[in-house]
This record gives C-alpha cells, sequence and structure tokens, in this order.
C-alpha cells in the first residue's frame, strides 16, 4: 500500500502545506492570517471539486450492501499516475465497514479503500480508486493554528444524509437529502477541557471503542448551522483553505442544526496522514500514567465530585500506571502525586496534558512526586502510545 512513488507525493504536499504555513505566518492582518468578514458563491466554487460525500457500507439483514453511516470528507492529495486521490474524513463515519463508495462534486460514484483511522482524533485516511486526475482539483490545507476566536468560517458538507445520530433515514423531517451545503460559520474558541472530550468518549465509546476521542489535544468551537452527515467534512477559511474537518454536535433533537458544534483541527489531521503515508504508522509520545482519571472511569453522577476534587483543587494525583509502559519502567506509582514535571509546576491537568503531547518521542523527562509525604525524584522516558488499551492515559 505504500508505494515508493508516494514518497514524492508526500513531501510535495508537505512543502505545500509548510508554504501555506509560512505565507500565513507572515500575514499578521486578520483578514489575511484566517478568515474574512464575507463570503460568496465564488468560494463554494473554489474548492467543491475537492469536497466529497462518503457511503461507508455493511451487510443489512438481508445480507446486502447499505450505508451504515454517511458523511463528508475533502481530497487533499492527488496520485494522478495511478487514477488515485487521498482524502480525509471522520473515523466515526468510515471506520467498521465493509466497503466504502465516494460521491465527488459532480455526482460521480468511485470507490475506496480505509488505508487508516485514528479514533484518538476521530480522523480516517481513504483512498479513492480510478478517479481521473480531471475530476477533482485537491483542496488546499491551511493552518488550523493561525484560526483565532471570531474568524468566520465556511463548513461544506451534505447535512441530513444521516449519520450516528440520525437513524430514521426514511423522515423527511431529518433525512433533508442536501446533496450539498455551505453554512456560514465563526470560531467561538478552542475546547482544551479533557473532561468535554471525555463527554463525547462515553457516548461513542460503546460503538467506537475505548480509544476513541483520547488523543486530541484540543478542537474548535463553532457556531454553525450543521447536522448528521457534515461530519468529515471540511471547514475552510476564506481564502479557500482546509483548517479542520466538522466532527460532533450536542443539543437540540435529531437532525436539527446544532449550534455546539466541534471540528478537529486540520493539523491533527494531516500529521496523522503524512505519518502514515510516509511511515505507515502514526506515533504519538506518551508515559502510561493515568492522571486525568482513573481507568475504566465512566463519565456519570460522580463526574460533578471527582472534578470538583481533583480538577478544581489543583490536585494531579497518579490514579494508576498502564503495565509495560514508560511510567512503570521508570518506577511511577498508583497514589503519587505530581510534584514537578520536566522543571515545571503544573496546577492544571488539562495544562499538563498538552505539555504532553508536545514532547519528542525518546525525550527524557525529570519528575518529582510526592509519596508518603516524601518527595521522590524520577526520570520518565518518553514512549509510544499504545493503540489498545491507552485511552486517556498520559
Amino acid at each position: 500500500m505504500f508505494n515508493p512513488k508516494h514518497i514524492l507525493a508526500v513531501a510535495a504536499a508537505l512543502m505545500l502545506f509548510a508554504a501555506t504555513a509560512q505565507a500565513q505566518d507572515t500575514n499578521l492582518g486578520t483578514s489575511e492570517r484566517s478568515g474574512l468578514a464575507s463570503f460568496n458563491g465564488d468560494l463554494v466554487k473554489q474548492v467543491e471539486q475537492g469536497c466529497i460525500y462518503i457511503w461507508a457500507m455493511s451487510p443489512g439483514e438481508t445480507g446486502l450492501l447499505q450505508p451504515a453511516w454517511i458523511g463528508s470528507g475533502v481530497i487533499f492529495m492527488a496520485v494522478p499516475e495511478e487514477d488515485a486521490a487521498y482524502a480525509l474524513t471522520n473515523h466515526h463515519v468510515a471506520a467498521n465497514t465493509t466497503l466504502l463508495q465516494v460521491e465527488s462534486w459532480d455526482n460521480t460514484t468511485y470507490k475506496a479503500q480505509m488505508v487508516a483511522t485514528e479514533p484518538g482524533i476521530d480522523c480516517a485516511l481513504i483512498r479513492i480508486e480510478g478517479i481521473p486526475r480531471d475530476a477533482y482539483e485537491p483542496c488546499i490545507l491551511g493552518n488550523s493554528d493561525l484560526v483565532t476566536p471570531g474568524d468566520t468560517a465556511l463548513a461544506i458538507g451534505a447535512p441530513g444524509f444521516g449519520d450516528a445520530s440520525n437513524t430514521e433515514r426514511s423522515d423527511p423531517n431529518i433525512s433533508f437529502g442536501l446533496h450539498q451545503s455551505a453554512t456560514m460559520a465563526v470560531v467561538s474558541g478552542r475546547s482544551t477541557n479533557p473532561y468535554l472530550f471525555i463527554r463525547t468518549w462515553a457516548g461513542w465509546k460503546a460503538d467506537l471503542g475505548r480509544q476513541v476521542m483520547t488523543n486530541c489535544p484540543w478542537r474548535f468551537v463553532m457556531e454553525a448551522s450543521i447536522s448528521g452527515g457534515n461530519s468529515g467534512g471540511p471547514l475552510f477559511n476564506a481564502r479557500g483553505e482546509c483548517i479542520g474537518l466538522n466532527h460532533a454536535h450536542f443539543g437540540g433533537g435529531a437532525g436539527l442544526s446544532q449550534h455546539e458544534n466541534y471540528t478537529i483541527p486540520i493539523n491533527f489531521c494531516t500529521k496523522f496522514a503524512f505519518q502514515i503515508l510516509d511511515t505507515g504508522k502514526y506515533e504519538l509520545p506518551w508515559f502510561g500514567m493515568d492522571v486525568l482519571i482513573p481507568k475504566h472511569f465512566d463519565d456519570g453522577p460522580k463526574t460533578s465530585e471527582f472534578v470538583e476534587r481533583h480538577l478544581e483543587a489543583g490536585i494531579l494525583e497518579v490514579f494508576g500506571v498502564r503495565n509495560n509502559s514508560p511510567a512503570k519502567s521508570a518506577g511511577l506509582q498508583q497514589g503519587d502525586l505530581i510534584v514537578e514535571f520536566d522543571g515545571r509546576v503544573f496546577t492544571d491537568t488539562t495544562e499538563l496534558r498538552l505539555y504532553i503531547f508536545n514532547l519528542e518521542i525518546g525525550t527524557q523527562v525529570p519528575v518529582v512526586v510526592e509519596r508518603n509525604g516524601v518527595d521522590v525524584e524520577l526520570v520518565l522516558e518518553v514512549g509510544v502510545k499504545r493503540g489498545y488499551d491507552s485511552e486517556f492515559s498520559l
């Protein structure tokens, strides 16, 4: 699957991504840095040939394939010599299916295959087969780190085609049948609170596994009218650069427009995709210590009591240490209180989590913990996060 010829394509895409980011870094004005105040149909025409609609097919009661999830996606890389293209969508749209079908902007249908999926950031990389180069135009990847609260954006997708929240697809009040929609959005801010990720995880883990949404440092909160079927669809800034994948909404009734919407920053998605295409694997820093929540914690009535005791009090307690992990090898123990981490004092689990996500694998990190009233000095080596049982451990 990882043809050496793809390395050149990956390198070209990385150069394009880096050039875009560099250009944005030098444009400090708000309108040039991210979203502009107004949009029109020209922007939709500029990006529509890179937007796709994804039919995730699974066997029905009769044994015949039928849509299990239907969402959206975005093409970001062409492989013209093989009549193929790479696209991004949500893990919850494309995972756990038998067959993927992709419908392009001109209603042509193509087969696609899963290349890799990362439930921890709700992102999947798919490869579209048999698509000629003149049938699409890859979207430009922007730099989501430059997006700030108040920036305007454009969400494109297929609302009403149904996803995990829309089960009654025959109901015309739910299945709107909008094959392509463009919705104005305003970025409200960044959601870094891990306990909001835990809320998403608690609702999705039964269907999507216990690793879902466990590796996302933060996500955009945006005000936009999007519904089921927008999942995996791109969020664009005013220059037509993709800055995120729309992935979740909360509140209201099924199929109705939501205002509490979340978008995965595109930088996390492209890091995942390019690592997979370049090396065949996706690696994240990890120690194997449970600091956010105890292992197998479930969001429920005791959540408020837990947050009040630990989060609001600023207690960084080690609730557990994973077997065969760097933390275990270094001698970290359940019940330790983290006093100092890499020469810094953390009183907030969110800050510690974000700091760990940015560490380099293989780095030696000094840690001071309080154990039975005595300070103990340890050295932890940053390892690679496991994909099967790590959950919200850091």
